[in-house]
């Protein structure tokens, strides 16, 4: 025959097992969750991430020197050394460029340090090219500040035109202080060519 069991034990075993299965579950969460894993920490790292522009994004500070040579528009400036094409069969190269020292002889003109430079022209159109509205002028500096021409001394104008496979040279004279840097010698022969700005650091 079985021993009779007080329900007051029975009770008390069965709040002890519960507890101890209460107990069991809380060890087992501790354990499976990583250490270091504080969503609400790694938050403020992220947000900080994303707040960082990418490279893209940045504004560049840096020159644009496509558009070099202004004041004229949407020309685009080559080296002092090289050969330009300002239509075809029309090239164009600064011969020469001379460092001297000015001297004024006519109202407005002012003496000093200048520079004269030799335009050279070359004719393959097969016909004969006008030069009659050639204009060059230059340019120095950051600012590009318009050089003075000193026309009395040593300027030497393009003819009126260039026969077929003949080229024609031009001596054009500025004021340009010698600490002056860089220079643009803008060249415009008309007629629907290309203006050209040659832009450098002249040898003096």
């Amino acid at each position: 025959m079985l021993n009779h069991v007080p329900r007051s034990r029975m009770y008390v075993a069965a709040a002890v097992a519960a507890v101890a299965v209460l107990v069991s579950v809380a060890v087992t969460l501790l354990v499976s969750k990583p250490s270091g894993s504080d969503p609400e920490a790694d938050a403020p790292v992220a947000a900080a991430a994303s707040s960082t522009p990418t490279p893209s994004e940045r504004p560049s500070d840096e020159p644009d020197d496509r558009n070099a040579g202004k004041p004229t528009s949407g020309s685009r400036a080559i080296g002092l050394k090289a050969e330009a094409t300002t239509a075809p069969g029309v090239t164009a190269r600064l011969a020469e460029i001379k460092s001297v020292q000015a001297k004024a002889s006519l109202p407005g003109e002012v003496g000093g340090p200048a520079l004269a430079i030799t335009v050279k022209v070359k004719n393959d159109t097969g016909k004969k090219l006008s030069l009659a509205l050639g204009v060059v002028n230059a340019y120095y500096g950051r600012d590009r500040t318009p050089a003075v021409s000193v026309a009395s001394d040593g300027e030497v104008p393009f003819p009126e035109s260039i026969a077929d496979g003949e080229s024609a040279k031009g001596v054009y004279v500025f004021q340009i202080p010698e600490d002056a840097r860089p220079v643009r010698v803008e060249l415009d022969l008309g007629d629907g060519t290309d203006v050209v700005v040659f832009k450098g650091r002249p040898q003096r």
